[in-house]
């Protein structure tokens, strides 16, 4: 079994799972990507599934490319681009694990870790959302005290029991 594989770019190798990988084919499909490994000089290989079956079997060979690739620098991306691979891997909850996105840009640019508005720091984002929230753009005045027939919240409230007698 041979796994077709292409460089995006100098940094990125796409490799395409076009099979099931079940019980037969699975330690032959784990081989092929870890040799592909060492090769490669990219910082990112991306494993495009194009079939829409994901076996526990392939769960298995994907995590285990993983952690070899750790060791050597190197990271993993998983394109899914069928509706029921996507659920398989949020069920397993390994979409950040091994970086899911739904095509191959998507996996280029998260393996960038470039998002939608990058160029603002994370920190002034939130704060700025933040402050939208606490302070409304006009504030209603206050009551001086409080109105409603639950206004008097200070004071514990019991259940009144019912004894029997």
């Amino acid at each position: 079994m041979s796994l077709l594989s292409y460089r995006l770019d100098e940094s990125h190798l796409v490799v395409e799972l076009c099979e099931v990988v079940d019980l037969d084919n699975g330690p032959a499909i784990e081989q092929e990507l870890l040799a592909l490994l060492p090769c490669c000089g990219p910082a990112t290989v991306i494993v495009d599934v194009l079939t829409p079956w994901l076996t526990p079997q392939a769960l298995g060979v994907l995590l285990r490319v993983r952690s070899e690739a750790e060791q050597r620098a190197v990271s993993i991306a998983v394109v899914a681009r069928h509706e029921a691979t996507r659920e398989v891997l949020s069920a397993a909850a390994l979409n950040r694990v091994l970086s899911v996105a739904f095509s191959l840009q998507g996996a280029e640019l998260r393996s960038r870790r470039c998002r939608p508005g990058a160029d603002a720091p994370r920190g002034r984002r939130l704060r700025e959302r933040l402050e939208r929230r606490i302070a409304p753009s006009d504030p209603a005045p206050r009551p001086a005290r409080a109105v409603g027939p639950y206004a008097d919240t200070s004071l514990p409230r019991f259940p009144r029991i019912l004894r029997k007698r």
